[in-house]
């Protein structure tokens, strides 16, 4: 008989320090509101739209290579110039706006295409049939100053691609320029510039530097 009070009495303690909440919560609730109590900042829980749900899956399946994208479109190779033609190429790029940040490197090419009109006799006739090929609206070309057989020459143009080269000669004589020549010159060293930060306003102003002096790379550095 003792030993059954002392059970009871033992048993109302434990109820009583359960009730109290000083022996803790003994199994998890399973159901609200409980389980929304015991959450840290339940009142800051929202449910999401379909709408940030989508965006929220597209930015984790962008997120994993968006640096190096990021990284690469930073960075394009703009080239690949001959000696002759790197110096004016570099100028007309410090002269857009705003002036991209510039590096140079030499590569080796293979052969290239030069698209020209034969050498005149004189340096002054070779510069009057530069001023009126300019009157046409020829805007890359130079007199060839060298001692070169072709001195006296004029440029109108240097291609790695021999199909581009003749191309930009058939475009010239429906402009009405007449003795256009392609040549194939050695092969040798060429100018390749790489140009900070590759944004959509310089891929814009480099377009048509690109078919003025006949570049055959406009890419991502590194490609």
């Amino acid at each position: 008989m003792r030993t059954l009070l002392l059970l009871l009495l033992l048993a109302n303690l434990v109820l009583f320090a359960y009730q109290q909440g000083w022996l803790g919560q003994l199994t998890p609730a399973g159901r609200e509101p409980g389980r929304i109590a015991q959450q840290i900042e339940p009142q800051a829980i929202r449910v999401l739209s379909e709408d940030e749900v989508r965006k929220l899956n597209e930015g984790g399946r962008a997120g994993g290579n968006g640096a190096d994208r990021k990284d690469a479109a930073a960075c394009v190779e703009f080239g690949d110039f001959a000696a002759d033609v790197g110096a004016r190429v570099r100028q007309r790029l410090e002269a857009l706006s705003p002036a991209p940040r510039i590096t140079a490197a030499e590569v080796d090419v293979g052969g290239w295409y030069m698209v020209f009109v034969p050498p005149l006799k004189t340096r002054a006739e070779a510069e009057r049939v530069a001023d009126d090929l300019r009157g046409k609206g020829v805007r890359d070309l130079m007199v060839i100053e060298d001692s070169s057989p072709l001195r006296n020459a004029i440029s109108l143009g240097q291609f790695k691609d021999q199909e581009l080269a003749l191309k930009h000669q058939a475009d010239l004589e429906r402009r009405g320029v007449k003795g256009v020549r392609v040549s194939v010159r050695s092969s040798g060293v060429a100018t390749r510039f790489r140009l900070r930060p590759a944004d959509a306003a310089l891929m814009q102003q480099l377009a048509p530097l690109q078919k003025e002096f006949g570049a055959t790379r406009l890419a991502p550095c590194g490609e």
